[in-house]
C-alpha cells in the first residue's frame, strides 16, 4: 500500500511505520543586491567565501531539506546567467526558475512569490546574505506552522540600545526587554503571504521584513529560537568570519580546498 502511495504525493517520510504528508514547499531566494557597503560594487550573493559563492551554499542547503520541492532564486540578469553557466548547475535538481528582482527587496519577493508552484501549501522566503543556512532549521520551521500563519526565527537583543538626534546627541536608552532580531528563512502559508504582499502593494507599504507584512493584516505570526550562526554578511569583515566558519561545509558539499 506505501508504494502504491508514493506517486500520489510530492514528498513524504515514513515515521513509526505510518505515513505522514509532508506540505508541498516552495523557497523563495532573493539574491538581488549589490552592496554599497561591501565595497567597489559587489554583486554580494556571489562573493566567495571559501571559494563558493555565497548564494551556492543557501542553494545547496535547500537541496538537502526533504520538505523543499522547488527552489526560485531572484537576482539581477547578471546573476541569472552566472547561475545558468556554473559548474555546481547540476546540484541544484530543485532549482526551477530564476526572476529578475525589482527596485526595493519586498518588490524582488512578489517577483518570486509569482514564480512559485500554485499548488505550494507554504512558502519559505530566505536572504541570500544569510549562507549559513541549515536543512535542518526548514524542517523545524515547517514543524511549527500547523498552528499559525507563518513561523520566524529571531534572537533576543543583547546591545544596549540608545536613541540620538540628528547631531549625534544621546536622548535616551531604549529598554531592549522584549525586543529580537529577526532573521531568515522565514516560512509562511501560502494564502497568508499572498495576501499580504497583495496588501502590501495596494497600500503602497514599504517593509524590509515580511513577517510583518503577515502581521499587518491579522495573520499569527510563530517566533522561534534563532541561531547565532546565522549571520548576515553585510561588511567585508563578515566574509573573513565566514571563511573560517564554512570551510568544512565547503569542502563537504562543494569539494571546495
Amino acid at each position: 500500500m506505501l508504494e502504491s502511495l508514493k506517486g500520489c504525493v510530492q514528498n513524504h517520510y515514513v515515521l513509526n511505520s505510518h505515513l505522514v504528508l509532508l506540505m508541498l514547499l516552495s523557497s523563495v531566494v532573493v539574491a538581488g543586491g549589490v552592496s554599497e557597503r561591501m565595497g567597489r560594487g559587489i554583486s554580494k550573493p556571489f562573493a566567495e567565501i571559501a571559494g563558493v559563492p555565497m548564494l551556492y551554499y543557501s542553494l545547496m542547503a535547500l537541496e538537502r531539506s526533504p520538505s523543499v520541492s522547488q527552489v526560485i532564486v531572484v537576482t539581477r540578469a547578471e546573476g541569472r546567467d552566472r547561475l545558468c553557466g556554473c559548474a555546481y548547475a547540476d546540484r541544484f535538481t530543485k532549482l526551477k526558475k530564476t526572476v529578475l528582482g525589482g527596485p526595493l527587496r519586498q518588490d524582488s519577493v512578489l517577483n518570486g512569490l509569482m514564480a512559485v508552484d500554485p499548488n505550494a501549501d507554504a512558502i519559505l522566503i530566505h536572504d541570500a546574505a544569510r549562507p549559513m543556512l541549515h536543512d535542518e532549521w526548514v524542517e523545524i520551521a515547517i514543524d511549527a506552522l500547523t498552528d499559525c500563519a507563518g513561523v520566524i526565527f529571531a534572537m533576543p537583543l543583547t546591545d544596549t540600545l540608545k536613541r540620538a538626534d540628528k547631531d549625534g546627541l544621546i536622548k535616551e536608552t531604549v529598554n531592549r526587554e522584549g525586543l529580537f532580531t529577526v532573521q531568515t528563512p522565514q516560512v509562511f502559508k501560502t494564502e497568508w503571504i499572498m495576501k499580504a504582499h497583495e496588501h502590501r502593494k495596494a497600500e503602497r507599504l514599504v517593509a524590509t521584513d515580511d513577517a510583518s507584512l503577515v502581521e499587518s493584516i491579522g495573520g499569527k505570526v510563530k517566533m522561534l529560537p534563532g541561531y547565532r550562526s546565522n549571520i548576515k554578511v553585510t561588511y567585508p569583515e563578515d566574509l573573513m568570519i565566514l571563511e573560517r566558519l564554512m570551510s568544512g561545509r565547503a569542502r563537504e558539499w562543494f569539494g571546495s580546498e
